[in-house]
């Protein structure tokens, strides 16, 4: 009976003693642990590093499976499930783990830093709440080998290399990191993210509308990889949707709609379903531009979740660019596969345009030039040399050094920008600082500026509208024509410095508050 007691009084220190994670298959403590056990999403699933802490209000961990592994981040100083963020992007995946070794979660003052010592990456992450108070954590530094990212400023990062630095505007959240696709190879990852960031234009953008499934008269309808129904079919020719579950709309296309659902916790997909014409709640603002991959690469029709490679695409693989996501990471493409039309995403880092340079289009607009009216899309001053060095600025004189630059053709139904289906070619200004800018060019010999007098034009086009060059030397500092005795334009050339510039374009309308 004694030793009974005994035994009693040990299980019950060691109850108290031992850390709630013991209790629970997860490895487990507070709120996360109580969110867990709600639903059965999990049921299969153990946690693999967490830094839990009785004190603290937030808990971050990685909850592991045999082919999945998500990372879970809560503010425990709010509800539940309602403030906590879920990525399977933000970590690498069990079958990766060979490769990349076991990560580390360590927590900060201000946030916390997810770790793969075994490879040398490190990213820092910031707790932030916005103007309705919900939580989202801001990626502040991220280290990578040698390539390191620092947040300078809203919107922006600096990513360097030994000696070589390039600008990055993007906004990265929990919600929005993937650690597959950062700039692991430094600044020419971010020149490519760049490039094709803008060149694409906004309006290519991907927004989703959540529609919520029916709750009776449902139907089931077959998805494709493209609106054609000869186009790859997904789950082995089998892929479908129900009418039932929720899912994100971005467009419509004639009966076609461009749809992402939820297949399983780990995988989601997108894929075009004939759904019937949604009306206006869509557009239909695809672009078509030529592109080629860099590298060897992989096309998925999951870039938000498991980011499955549906094919693998070696460098030189021929794609035609549709849209990008809101994102960063990708690119949606088309491409042809095994004979059969297939769209999906791209890792935007690993493509290239497939330009065309035109060296007759560059000869027409080599000289000096300045602002003269429309959307201020440029600097105000600009010089183009034969050599393919530009320099700019909005001060008059003696210009810095920017970049480098050429014109390329555009596709008569690329839908790039306002003018439609023009035939205008490309413009693409290369810059020292990693930006680069793609513009429909416009140019014309001769144009009537006032009675009896003619200059060259030439203006730079966006999806939005245009901003329009004359001569340097047509205007005088206060807009008036500047002509001499004989009513001849003071055209002139722009001097230049070996100075270069210090910031783009893009940094100018920041600054401006115009960005």
């Amino acid at each position: 009976m004694k030793k009974l007691r005994i035994l009693l009084i040990l299980c019950l220190t060691l109850a108290v003693t031992l850390p709630a994670a013991s209790a629970n298959s997860w490895n487990l403590n507070g709120q996360l642990l109580a969110m867990v056990e709600q639903i059965h999403d999990y049921d299969e699933y153990t946690g693999l590093v967490s830094d839990y802490n009785r004190k603290a209000a937030t808990t971050h961990t990685i909850l592991t499976s045999r082919y999945h592994n998500q990372l879970v981040a809560v503010d425990e100083v709010k509800d539940g499930w309602k403030d906590a963020i879920f990525s399977t992007t933000a970590v690498y995946q069990p079958s990766e783990l060979d490769e990349t070794g076991y990560p580390k979660i360590t927590r900060t003052k201000s946030g916390f830093e997810l770790a793969y010592p075994d490879i040398d990456e490190r990213y820092y992450f910031e707790l932030q709440h916005n103007n309705e108070g919900k939580t989202f954590y801001t990626l502040m530094e991220a280290q990578m080998g040698d390539v390191k990212v620092e947040r300078i400023a809203e919107y922006i990062y600096q990513v360097t290399q030994g000696e070589e630095s390039a600008v990055w505007p993007v906004g990265i959240t929990l919600g929005s990191f993937n650690i597959h696709n950062m700039p692991k190879r430094g600044v020419e990852d971010v020149r490519r993210f760049n490039e094709a960031n803008e060149g694409l234009q906004y309006l290519a953008y991907l927004y989703p509308q959540v529609v919520s499934g029916q709750t009776s008269g449902k139907k089931s309808y077959a998805v494709y990889s493209a609106p054609d129904t000869s186009s790859y079919r997904a789950a082995k020719g089998k892929a479908s949707v129900s009418t039932g579950d929720d899912y994100n709309l971005y467009l419509t296309v004639g009966d076609w709609s461009l749809i992402e659902y939820r297949v399983s916790l780990r995988t989601s997909r997108f894929g075009w379903a004939q759904l019937g014409n949604h009306g206006d709640e869509t557009t239909e603002d695809l672009v078509r531009v030529p592109m080629l991959t860099a590298y060897d690469t992989y096309l998925t029709d999951d870039p938000n979740v498991s980011e499955y490679h549906q094919a693998e695409l070696p460098a030189g693989t021929k794609l035609t660019a549709l849209s990008h996501p809101s994102g960063w990471a990708y690119i949606y493409v088309e491409a042809t596969v095994d004979g059969k039309i297939t769209r999906g995403f791209v890792p935007q880092r690993d493509v290239v345009f497939d330009d065309v340079e035109l060296p007759d289009e560059e000869a027409k607009i080599v000289g000096s030039w300045q602002f003269d009216g429309g959307s201020e899309i440029w600097y105000w001053y600009l010089r183009l040399d034969a050599d393919g060095r530009f320099y700019t600025s909005d001060i008059a004189g003696a210009q810095p050094y920017h970049g480098t630059w050429s014109v390329v053709q555009t596709l008569e139904d690329s839908n790039l920008y306002w003018s439609g289906k023009a035939r205008v070619p490309t413009i693409v200004l290369r810059c020292t600082d990693g930006m680069t800018y793609r513009y429909g060019m416009a140019f014309d010999d001769e144009v009537e500026i006032a009675d009896g007098v003619f200059c060259k034009s030439l203006s730079f086009l966006n999806s939005e509208g245009g901003g329009g060059f004359s001569p340097y030397g047509t205007y005088d500092e206060y807009g008036n024509l500047d002509v001499d005795e004989n009513g001849n334009l003071n055209v002139k050339q722009l001097d230049i410095t070996d100075e270069k510039f210090p910031y783009s374009y893009w940094y100018r309308g920041q600054e401006e508050g115009n960005g």
